[in-house]
């Protein structure tokens, strides 16, 4: 049975900064930034979005009534939590109308999480070939004012229905990984 990416979707606010204008007005080539970091714009998030809409308006783009009732597990990967007492997977739970007999959690790690979440439904669907996981990772990266991160900084979101029979990959049971503390 292959297991994997039946549906994707993507959201970036519609806010952005141009790297090029970011550039000159530190004082830098702007190929440092366009070639350097390899792209031309940054997203800026408003001050009324956070994970919780980005990930649910990536999610809403791509789901239907037929994977609402079949979701049945909701993993949220982020490192930019935005409450100290509910996982952000509740908060998308609600508002993409989902069963409450949902299993929800928020996975929290630079980088791998969203790695790791979609392993982890994939290891789900195996078992209940029947059920679909969203999975959706979303972050905003906030950096000082003239740092060398402020370049790399912005925002966005995916949103991915993991399902038997996929539609778009087929997710591999193999797999590398190192952790190291750099």
């Amino acid at each position: 049975m292959t297991i994997g990416i039946d549906k994707i979707g993507f959201y970036t606010p519609n806010y952005v900064l141009d790297l090029t204008e970011l550039a000159q007005a530190r004082g830098d080539e702007p190929e440092k930034y366009t070639i350097g970091i390899g792209q031309s714009q940054q997203a800026v998030v408003p001050n009324y979005e956070d994970v919780v809409t980005m990930g649910v308006n990536a999610a809403q783009s791509i789901l239907t009534d037929d994977d609402r009732a079949a979701i049945d597990m909701v993993i949220f990967a982020t490192e930019s939590g935005i409450d100290n007492s509910k996982s952000a997977a509740v908060y998308a739970q609600k508002l993409l109308g989902l069963s409450e007999f949902s299993r929800t959690i928020e996975l929290k790690q630079a980088c791998y999480a969203g790695t790791f979440g979609l392993m982890q439904a994939r290891d789900y669907v195996t078992l209940h070939p029947e059920k679909r996981v969203l999975v959706i990772a979303a972050d905003i990266a906030r950096y000082g004012l003239g740092t060398p991160g402020e370049v790399t900084q912005g925002a966005g979101a995916i949103a991915m229905v993991v399902a038997s029979e996929p539609k778009i990959l087929a997710i591999n049971s193999d797999s590398v990984y190192m952790s190291r503390d750099v």
